[in-house]
């Protein structure tokens, strides 16, 4: 009897100090909250089903099973709530498919391993030989862009470092990326400096335009999740992590999936 009393005793104990050490190790992972764009297809957006699906939600799952000691909590919001939302400390970090700027850099923090890459190409008519390059746009009209964009920018600076040869900037509302196709194939503008990996290539199929892209990228810019600053130990492992899935094919098979290429291929434009 007392035997079975000892035995009980200890069974107890040791079933005790196991749920102890398990409530110990779960209280431990410190959860981060991040926020991606919720309509920013195929980076992050909702699927038929309700389900949040995309090339960053793919990225982002494949992390969070390589850390131990974090446990992301994903939300879906605007484009604009993530950055008030990273200012007023709600999240950690967000997605977006963001590059470097130096006012980004100037406020938040970059991880060194990118996660993606924006392939900037020119688009044409399929049948229009004469572009090619940057070079071959002085002297045709160009889709309008957003002052102060990101193709804005690429264009000035193109136009100052090629006083001799320039290039017209148009500026205003661009659009949806249907309708600057199609403003190409009907022959209102002879190129769209754009992005390649935003899901281009099912538009032009469906919409069944006369549209290519040139064959060489006239940039590849790294793109990367941005952290609030002071975060240097989840910023670590995050590149650890990052670095990690890039030896192990995991970021390629990725990305072949949501771009139908290998993004991380290209080698990045350096200023």
């Amino acid at each position: 009897m007392k035997k079975t009393f000892t035995k009980l005793a200890l069974s107890l104990l040791s079933a005790t100090l196991v749920a102890s050490f398990g409530t110990s190790f779960v209280s431990a992972q410190e959860t981060v909250s991040i926020a991606v764009e919720n309509n920013s297809q195929p980076l992050s957006f909702t699927d038929n089903t309700g389900e949040l699906v995309g090339y960053e939600i793919d990225v982002l799952n494949a992390i969070d099973e390589k850390l131990e000691d974090y446990d992301f909590n994903i939300e879906a919001v605007s484009a604009e709530a993530t950055q008030v939302g990273l200012d007023a400390g709600r999240y950690s970090f967000i997605g977006g498919g963001l590059f470097k700027t130096p006012e980004r850099e100037e406020l938040y923090a970059f991880p060194e391993e990118n996660t993606g890459a924006s392939i900037i190409r020119i688009y044409k008519r399929a049948d229009d030989d004469s572009i090619a390059t940057l070079d071959d746009l002085s002297g045709k009209v160009v889709h309008p862009v957003t002052p102060n964009g990101g193709i804005f920018n690429l264009l000035t600076q193109y136009n100052v470092e090629n006083p001799d040869n320039q290039i017209e900037i148009q500026l205003g509302e661009s659009g949806s990326y249907a309708q600057r196709y199609q403003d190409l194939h009907e022959g209102v503008a002879d190129a769209v400096v754009l992005p390649s990996n935003l899901g281009q290539d099912v538009i032009i199929d469906q919409l069944e335009l006369n549209v290519a892209p040139v064959e060489e990228p006239v940039r590849v810019n790294g793109t990367y999740f941005v952290f609030a600053q002071g975060q240097d130990d989840l910023i670590a492992a995050f590149d650890e992590a990052v670095a990690a899935l890039k030896e192990d094919g995991t970021l390629e098979e990725i990305a072949n999936e949501w771009y139908g290429e290998n993004v991380f291929e290209y080698e990045l434009t350096e200023d």
